[in-house]
């Protein structure tokens, strides 16, 4: 097995271990344990100790060599004999998590997504802690699941292609490769990837390719394409002479709306444009092109990036010299949503901070969760202030970055906060979420969230409408009506990176940047590797056109401190 089918076995193990109501920790362990394979450098299997990477013990490791080693563990054959498999797929429903599957398998005899869209109305409702918005919001998804049409998130998605990009790379036969689709234009989801190389000996390229033992299906194998199944994902590699190469690439990396207003451009201009090049009209002789610079530019277009090309108005934007000058991963100068192992995180607070370091930081801002949010283990006002002393000390301690303390309060249902005033006036920064009663509809929501953001201590809403994607649908609320207030009240609102949220979506993004809401851009990491998803949040960024003023965290130290003195 390579490492991201190992990384989704445990994860199955985890839906196993909750469906079944094991015990938090014991969760937790395995849930780290596939967040540390899928982080590794290289395959798990070729380590002398798998010990050797963060959050992996004795008992994990010793799953993770089976695994490795294409072998059942006992514990994921102990859980299946006791728990029909199907649970499994029936936790990957939007707005069904494991405790959810469990008590529709307990109480309703459900071991599947088919039979849960078989269940009759009324019946999951009558349960203990269920209504009909929820029964309806199961029901629609089981009815409409489809797994062949399940997505990849992007760090999955980002993983997988980047291993078979190196491969092709590394092919003496290759000059260049890329990925395209909508990998390259970095969408939230990806469904299947798309590879784009350029040889001069492309059937030897693809030759190489169909024979890799990544492969576990060749679907197509001609001399110039390789259709290819590997891990259940569908692979397309595309091979084209060097002197084509960019006509190619701009082609398949998309959008389609893009290369339809592209092409549009290119008529009225006497040309025909393709994956083979350009041609003048009517002539049927493709010019090859060899860089999407040079297409642009035959088209009398800047180059315009991938996340751009949407079909959202880049074309004009281009032409008139107003194409964005978008954000980098390197222009982001802290994180100001992380968590420790003072709530549920994983890392310390100098575990953190080192990672911080080496990321360029100069600052971090330590958020653990609120005391009510139990399940967290969220921080009483006694240990918030224990927290604070210790970021305090090592604050002290480091001189290449400025450790703060501040806190992910949670906005209760009235749109109170989970601590007095007082309290969150001792803190650096405030940090404001939704984690609970999510079915209270948007008016509600609305007011919540609002009451939240006159706060005068909350700095900024975390993951604003509560998305998990593949998992759970945005809870009902006006974003609109959220960046209203957020200009009125001078709150930011958060573009969560964690890849399975990426809240708020480009969308709610660009609108709020053309109200001039500043955004911050927070990992919401829980341990040491997950700082290092900042770059799909600065991806979904890009996206959204963003340039590096309208980000908070972009801001230098002195700036930064000058913006927490002034207040909101």
């Amino acid at each position: 097995m390579q490492n991201g089918e190992i990384a989704r076995s445990l994860e199955n193990i985890v839906a196993l271990l909750e469906i079944k109501g094991e015990e938090h920790y014991r969760v937790l362990a395995y849930q780290r344990a596939a967040e540390s394979v899928a982080a590794a450098g290289r395959q798990v299997g070729e380590l002398e100790d798998v010990r050797e990477l963060p959050h992996v013990g004795e008992t994990t490791s010793g799953v993770i060599r089976e695994l490795a080693a294409g072998r059942t563990p006992e514990i994921l054959s102990e859980l299946l004999s006791e728990i029909p498999p199907g649970l499994v797929e029936v936790t990957r429903l939007p707005n069904v998590g494991p405790r959810t599957a469990g008590r529709l398998w307990r109480e309703l005899g459900v071991t599947g997504v088919e039979e849960l869209a078989a269940v009759e109305g009324g019946r999951i409702s009558a349960l203990k802690g269920f209504g009909k918005k929820s029964e309806d919001r199961i029901l629609e998804a089981a009815r409409t699941y489809n797994s062949a049409e399940r997505r990849m998130l992007l760090d999955d998605a980002t993983e997988l292609g980047e291993r078979l990009l190196a491969f092709v790379r590394d092919c003496p036969e290759t000059e260049q490769a890329e990925v395209a689709g909508s990998l390259r234009r970095q969408r939230e989801t990806v469904g299947d990837l798309d590879l784009v190389a350029a040889s001069e000996k492309p059937g030897s390229l693809a030759v190489a390719f169909a024979g890799a033992e990544f492969v576990d299906e060749v679907v197509a194998h001609g001399s110039t394409k390789v259709s290819v199944k590997t891990a259940g994902v569908d692979v397309d590699l595309r091979i084209v002479s060097p002197e084509h190469y960019g006509a190619l690439l701009h082609h398949f990396t998309g959008s389609q709306a893009h290369n339809i207003v592209l092409r549009e451009r290119a008529v009225k201009m006497g040309y025909n444009i393709s994956e083979y090049g350009l041609a003048r009209e009517g002539t049927g002789e493709y010019e090859p092109v060899a860089t999407e610079e040079d297409l642009y530019q035959k088209l009398g277009l800047p180059y315009i990036p991938p996340e751009l090309r949407e079909d959202a108005g880049e074309l004009e934007a281009a032409e008139e010299g107003r194409l964005p000058d978008l954000l980098e991963v390197g222009d982001i100068r802290g994180d100001l949503h992380v968590h420790t192992n003072y709530s549920d995180g994983q890392g310390t607070i100098e575990s953190m901070a080192e990672a911080a370091i080496e990321l360029g930081y100069e600052y971090l801002v330590f958020c653990d969760h609120s005391q009510s949010l139990r399940v967290a283990n969220g921080l009483s006002p006694e240990r918030l202030r224990e927290k604070l002393a210790a970021v305090r000390k090592a604050d002290g301690e480091y001189g290449e970055i400025r450790l703060l303390c501040g806190s992910e309060v949670d906005i209760l249902k009235d749109g109170s906060l989970d601590y007095e005033d007082a309290l969150l006036a001792e803190l650096d920064f405030v940090v404001a979420s939704v984690h609970t009663s999510f079915g209270i509809g948007e008016e509600a929501m609305t007011e919540r969230v609002v009451r939240a953001m006159d706060n005068p201590h909350v700095r900024t809403i975390a993951h604003p409408t509560g998305r998990v994607l593949n998992r759970r649908e945005p809870y009902e609320v006006n974003v609109s009506r959220l960046i209203e207030e957020a200009e009125r009240t001078g709150t930011e609102l958060e573009l969560n990176a964690y890849p399975d949220r990426l809240d708020l979506s480009v969308p709610y993004v660009r609108e709020a940047i053309g109200r001039g809401v500043r955004i911050t851009i927070d990992t919401d990491a829980h341990d040491e590797r997950a700082l290092g998803f900042m770059k799909y949040g600065v991806s979904q960024a890009r996206r959204a056109w963003v340039e590096k003023g309208s980000i908070i965290n972009c801001l230098p130290w002195p700036e930064f401190e000058q913006y927490l003195k002034a207040g909101k």
